[in-house]
């Protein structure tokens, strides 16, 4: 190749180079937008409660079966015991947590009444029952810290059925 030939390819090479360096080439072709961004929740002591619902809790009184158009009447106030449930058991972070964002009076155990004059009527063709209780709460807690560089640690979980301080006369 003689020295003019030589130019003319180098020249080549260089504007072929400096074409090919202002394109604008994807570094991926396709992009999933489904996935997120993994990120590090923030450092720090995490707590929530999730799934909550408003339940009827039982009482320790048995029910009381009325037949079609049958009447049942508190002639005398009666109290009853109303026990929950808590799995990994109750300390005082969580107790504290869940009074703050379900509900004031939530407890593994409540002492509630029926007062005097209460009545529920069966105006259904079928025999059903009525029975004394409490309204109660069920959820699902949990609890962790993040350390750096993005570790969690002290997981806890938990699962609730937790009775308030309010009577609730409960029919099916």
């Amino acid at each position: 190749m003689n020295k003019r030939n030589k130019v003319v390819a180098v020249i080549t090479s260089i504007l072929l180079a400096a074409s090919m360096a202002s394109l604008s080439i994807p570094a991926q072709a396709e992009q999933n937008t489904d996935v997120a961004p993994m990120s590090c929740p923030e450092i720090g002591h995490h707590q929530s409660v999730s799934n909550k619902g408003r339940i009827f809790m039982a009482g320790s009184l048995p029910k009381n079966w009325l037949s079609p158009g049958g009447t049942y009447t508190v002639t005398k106030a009666k109290t009853t015991t109303v026990t929950g449930s808590v799995t990994g058991g109750v300390d005082a972070e969580f107790s504290s947590y869940v009074k703050a964002h379900v509900q004031s009076s939530l407890s593994t155990s409540q002492t509630v009444s029926e007062s005097q004059g209460w009545s529920w009527t069966n105006t259904s063709n079928t025999t059903k029952w009525v029975q004394l209780g409490a309204a109660g709460y069920e959820f699902d807690y949990t609890r962790y810290d993040v350390v750096s560089p993005c570790n969690v640690v002290n997981q806890k979980y938990k699962h609730a059925k937790m009775p308030t301080n309010q009577p609730w006369l409960y029919h099916n």
